[in-house]
């Protein structure tokens, strides 16, 4: 029930469900599972240990709101890591997962043209998936995307403009042919640029965003004198 609960709020963080910043209430998140406080207790500690939300004493529980410094620190970490995945798929793409990369790439294309940026953002995930998936290596793959997941909350509106659906369509080709091609080091070099120029249009959003609300700690109420 604990993995259950966990998992199911990490897609709320992924799909924009649960925004920075927005409360989470034990009680209905009880209700939603139909569990004790317990395991949802346990599912929002480890939450916690991730990073990705806050429990503040007095305060609340929240989605944890990242500053820009720590959420370009954290693209660039993710970049690094997407361009080792990209580089080791490379060399261990296998037949069939070419043409699984390649049918991504034509889903994806087609959803940037249709300037659909919910079905793009979906087609999205599931290309890079195939990426991790023709990595080889697991543990590499998990580093990624616990890495994924802390920016996923704010990554939910960077493909609403159509030019940069149609931007991160041109990079993906360029990744993908890299791979396609066996040139891990052009492949590593097109996934961190692809990467980084999503996370400089992520820091541009975030920038002109407006500024987030500070969560204050809730005071207790003072008795009245005689009381």
């Amino acid at each position: 029930m604990q993995d259950r609960i966990r998992l199911a709020l990490e897609q709320d963080l992924r799909s924009g469900a649960l925004q920075p910043g927005s409360s989470i209430d034990e009680h209905a998140l009880c209700e939603r599972f139909q569990a004790s406080r317990t395991p949802v207790r346990e599912a929002l500690l480890l939450l916690s240990a991730k990073g990705m939300i806050s429990i503040l004493p007095r305060a609340g529980i929240y989605v944890r709101q990242l500053d820009t410094r720590e959420l370009i620190a954290m693209m660039e970490g993710l970049a690094e890591l997407e361009g080792v995945v990209a580089r080791l798929a490379a060399h261990r793409i296998n037949g069939e997962q070419k043409g699984l990369l390649l049918a991504a790439l034509q889903q994806t294309g087609r959803h940037a043209a249709n300037a659909d940026s919910v079905e793009y953002e979906k087609a999205n995930a599931g290309l890079h998936d195939l990426i991790y998936q023709s990595s080889g290596n697991a543990y590499i793959v998990e580093q990624t995307r616990e890495a994924r997941l802390r920016v996923a909350p704010y990554r939910g509106k960077m493909f609403e403009k159509p030019e940069r659906l149609l931007k991160s369509q041109a990079e993906h080709e360029a990744v993908v042919q890299a791979i396609l091609d066996g040139d891990s080091e052009r492949a590593a070099e097109a996934m961190r640029n692809h990467i980084s120029a999503g996370g400089r249009a992520l820091a541009d959003m975030v920038l002109t965003a407006p500024a987030p609300q500070i969560i204050q700690p809730r005071r207790k109420k003072r008795k009245a004198p005689g009381r």
